[in-house]
């Protein structure tokens, strides 16, 4: 027999509490979602209501991600958005109108692009991550981002009518590159095989903001379940069809060599920042914490030297490929197209060795990853965590 206790009721003021009403649901922990930290990744049209409904609900603390501007054409889909805002970064627009919606919520709006601009430390201090995006490329960066540091992650697509939910749980379910076919590769290394000043043309799904509301319902719904500690179906999928008003699920087999499924474990904090850190002086501090030499193992591709066959002129670079190529291959001596070499890994020596972090394209808050003789060393540059995350009560303009 149970006793009084086991369960509490807790009887509140509809006229001066919000929330009165969700505290009615037995399982509901209003603090818990208080205490809640979600990072939104996308605030376009399935992002608005994701972003909505967040608010609504008092999810306490959120992050939004997106590297785009407010256009005109966003206002049919965008519950966020108004024409004043065209031309203003996405993120922060959203950011205001979650504040105005909630002023409970504490709002970072980040606008960079989530492929090369947010560093894992920020995943690392998330509970929950809501991707609403459209690019294979980008659901590969959370997707492994979200799976180095252990967070799951609920991925919603859109397609006129239709739509997709899909949740995500490291170490054991799925990934999403577990759904990647050959296909899928193909089309994601083109982009990178192309020859300097070539461009992939660009295209936009279309989508309704019926359509929007629907996904994201069902997005927020899974985030919500997870951060209250209950069962979500993991490595499933749900497709939503506008046309026919029919729910099929999906269960997406492991791939146990799966390229995404690698965690970082044993994270060590530095407290260094991006901006005043060199290559040389974080192999230093690596190799103090592992005990011996280590290769830092970089994320992307970076260009170390330009040189022109014409003028037999050299250029130390050490910048992330895709920021200098193509634009500043020519020389600017002779106009000649100069060779470059790229390197993907750095050792203790090299002129490089003075070379900030910063400049190589390494973004703030990053984890570094150092093999060594005796095994993986992970490294997070905690200096950055102050201006990375500095939760604001207000975002909106003073």
């Amino acid at each position: 027999m149970s006793s009084a206790t086991d369960r509490w009721i807790w009887i509140t003021d509809p006229d001066s509490d919000r929330y009165a009403t969700l505290r009615l649901i037995d399982w509901w922990d209003q603090q818990r979602l208080a205490q809640a930290r979600v990072m939104v990744v996308g605030a376009g049209a399935l992002g608005n209501e994701v972003l909505k409904n967040l608010a609504l609900l008092g999810v306490g603390h959120l992050f939004i991600v997106d590297f785009d501007r407010v256009e005109a054409s966003n206002l049919s889909r965008s519950v966020l958005f108004r024409s004043e805002d065209a031309g203003r970064p996405k993120a922060e627009v959203a950011a205001e109108r979650v504040q105005e919606i909630n002023p409970d919520v504490a709002v970072i709006p980040f606008h960079g692009d989530v492929t090369r601009d947010l560093g894992l430390g920020v995943y690392r201090r998330m509970d929950v991550v809501i991707g609403c995006l459209d690019s294979r490329e980008a659901r590969m960066a959370v997707n492994r981002a979200c799976w180095r540091v252990g967070r799951p992650w609920v991925d919603g697509a859109l397609d006129v009518l239709d739509g997709l939910v899909r949740v995500f749980i490291p170490p054991d379910s799925a990934c999403y590159e577990c759904t990647m076919s050959e296909q899928d590769y193909a089309l994601v290394n083109l982009r990178y095989s192309c020859p300097p000043g070539f461009a992939l043309p660009a295209g936009r799904q279309p989508t309704t903001p019926t359509a929007a509301s629907i996904v994201a319902a069902m997005q927020v719904q899974e985030a919500v379940k997870l951060l209250h500690g209950l069962q979500v179906p993991a490595g499933r999928g749900i497709y939503y069809s506008g046309q026919t008003m029919r729910l099929l699920t999906v269960t997406y087999p492991r791939r146990e060599d799966c390229p995404a499924h690698h965690t970082y474990d044993r994270i060590v904090e530095l407290p260094c920042s991006v901006d005043d850190l060199t290559a040389g002086e974080f192999l230093r501090m690596a190799r103090d914490h592992l005990g011996s030499e280590g290769v830092l193992i970089l994320d992307r591709e970076i260009v170390t030297r330009f040189y022109c066959p014409s003028c037999e002129r050299e250029e130390a670079v050490y910048r992330p490929y895709e920021r200098v190529v193509p634009d500043q291959v020519p020389c600017p001596r002779c106009g000649t197209l100069r060779l470059f070499d790229t390197a993907v890994s750095l050792t203790g020596d090299g002129d490089y060795a003075g070379v900030l972090l910063r400049q190589m394209g390494i973004p703030p808050l990053h984890i570094l990853p150092v093999r060594s003789p005796g095994g993986w060393g992970y490294f997070e540059l905690a200096g950055d965590e102050s201006r990375v995350l500095n939760d604001r009560r207000r975002v909106l303009p003073e």
